[in-house]
């Protein structure tokens, strides 16, 4: 963001807060644009210069080459199709442009149970264990294509190469309401990571650059 001067950045599922505006040298006159498919969920965002409502994997307002920064955080496991973002993002952002994505991975135990169990229980369950995160869950999580692997195969598709990745495999937070469960959560992370078992992680981080 603050590598050269007036790049556009769009913050992906922008929301209410920028966590990473803070950061900006206002030297360098970086424009960041919070993109959200709801109005609503921006009105309070008082990080960003611009907002913009579009749906992600229809299409999003930019011309070819337009953008210089592309970042989501928690995004992608909500979408129904996100080869078609990354699709799109491909397109404008420009040549050795940035495309950064944090998610979780489809197959970490407390995203299989998100999917197995009924969207009402697994949010009363999270509100009740975890009552920090009320008002902040609902919207449905689909976690296609959300695995390394997965992701790494659709960038490249796209003409993304990926120059930086960060696996995460803690993810025993969730069950510390019971130790028994939260040792045997430990106990599977310290494996996977150990084996490098990349599609098994809890979360990934990929930087990628357009070619």
């Amino acid at each position: 963001m603050n590598a050269r001067p007036n790049q556009i950045v769009l913050d992906i599922g922008g929301g209410e807060s920028c966590p990473f505006a803070k950061y900006r040298d206002p030297r360098v006159h970086a424009r960041i644009i919070a993109v959200d498919v709801s109005e609503e969920a921006m009105k309070n965002n008082h990080d960003v210069d611009e907002k913009r409502v579009a749906d992600v994997t229809d299409d999003l307002p930019f011309g070819n080459g337009e953008v210089d920064l592309i970042a989501s955080r928690t995004v992608l496991e909500h979408l129904q199709n996100p080869e078609a973002f990354i699709a799109i993002s491909s397109r404008i952002l420009k040549k050795d442009g940035h495309f950064i994505n944090l998610f979780p991975s489809k197959f970490a135990p407390f995203a299989l149970f998100n999917v197995m169990v009924p969207k009402k229980i697994s949010t009363k369950l999270l509100s009740f264990f975890f009552p920090e995160s009320r008002g902040r869950t609902g919207f449905p999580e689909f976690y296609k294509k959300c695995y390394y692997t997965a992701i790494k195969s659709l960038l490249e598709k796209h003409g993304l190469e990926i120059v930086f990745s960060f696996l995460s495999y803690y993810q025993s937070h969730y069950f510390r309401f019971f130790v028994p469960l939260f040792l045997v959560s430990a106990l599977y992370e310290i494996l996977l990571e150990a084996f490098g078992v990349k599609d098994l992680c809890a979360y990934v981080l990929v930087v990628a650059r357009k070619k």
